[in-house]
């Protein structure tokens, strides 16, 4: 992706990326005390925003933390920021903190330094070029992916249904990953039922059926996962949510993950043992291209509605 500079959105104003800056005492730097979202940008539309949304409310909503705009109030903004960067694509990272505050325990408002959340969104732009460079490279060799040692943090210490801001258990994940050489990693719960990938959810397929972990078993419930199993009941593939092991998705004929960032990639190889012929099968590759004709349709009906709602204001 571009590594220009960028004009970030922070606390309502709109700043150069070196001017854009939060207190030594913003509680997402002390505490990871905050949630945040990753949104894909194609033809300067968000995708899927109000799955994000959603999930962005419902985080906030458990964390105790006020949502600091309606749907309407992030639309908007996220729009001017697409456009105060000239985004054609790209990605937004829309993050927002508790507020300020030295204690860990004192997390009330009356008891914060800054009672107001800090809210930033942050734009990457070049998307694009990002995406077609990992086809050239990887829908054609494949990754090779190890399992990582560590279990994902279970639901029970901390919730998984909300993207949070304590990332150390993925941190973790991709020092093993760089460590073994590997280019991803595959989660297994303490029960060794396969969960997710480092920031990435896991689909196999077998005899064109397509299966992947259920949203009850520790795991992020992905927008882009949802779209995929939105787009393969539509071409007529059986999609399950049950529980696997490492040997069952090692035996599958295909596998692939899916987030914002890869849209559908292929594995080919999983602590050593070929998937399949060992090769890129043809239901993965096909989800890479249905996953951007998607990004494509959704955003011209993205600019038609935007443009709808600003002739009825």
């Amino acid at each position: 992706m571009s590594a220009r500079e960028t004009t970030i959105y922070l606390n309502g104003r709109f700043l150069p990326e070196k001017e854009a800056t939060v207190s030594v005492f913003d509680r997402c730097f002390l505490y990871g005390d905050g949630v945040f979202e990753g949104i894909a940008v194609w033809a300067r539309a968000p995708f899927r925003l109000k799955p994000h949304l959603d999930r962005l409310r419902d985080g906030l909503a458990y964390l105790r933390i006020a949502n600091p705009h309606d749907d309407e109030g992030w639309a908007a903004l996220i729009e001017q920021t697409i456009a105060e960067n000239a985004m054609e694509d790209g990605y937004l990272r829309l993050q927002i903190s508790r507020g300020e505050g030295i204690s860990s325990i004192k997390w009330e408002p009356r008891l914060l330094r800054k009672a107001e959340p800090n809210v930033t969104i942050i734009p990457i732009v070049g998307f694009k070029d990002y995406y077609k460079g990992l086809i050239a490279e990887k829908m054609e060799s494949g990754l090779r992916a190890i399992v990582l040692s560590r279990p994902r943090v279970p639901s029970a210490s901390l919730p998984s249904g909300t993207k949070h801001c304590n990332y150390l258990n993925s941190v973790l994940g991709a020092i093993e990953v760089t460590s073994s050489e590997a280019d991803i990693g595959i989660a297994v719960d303490r029960e060794g039922f396969v969960t997710e990938g480092i920031a990435y959810n896991v689909f196999g397929v077998k005899d064109g059926r397509l299966f992947t972990a259920p949203l009850n078993r520790d795991i992020l419930p992905g927008i882009t996962r949802s779209v995929v199993i939105e787009i393969a009941r539509a071409e007529g593939h059986e999609v399950s949510e049950e529980l696997f092991d490492i040997f069952s998705l090692s035996a599958a004929d295909e596998v692939f993950i899916c987030s914002t960032l890869e849209l559908a990639v292929p594995m080919v190889e999983i602590a050593g043992r070929k998937i399949g012929s060992g090769q890129p099968g043809p239901i993965a590759k096909k989800f890479g291209r249905l996953l951007v004709e998607t990004m494509e349709r959704e955003a011209r009906a993205w600019h038609a509605e935007r443009q709808r709602a600003r002739r009825s204001a």
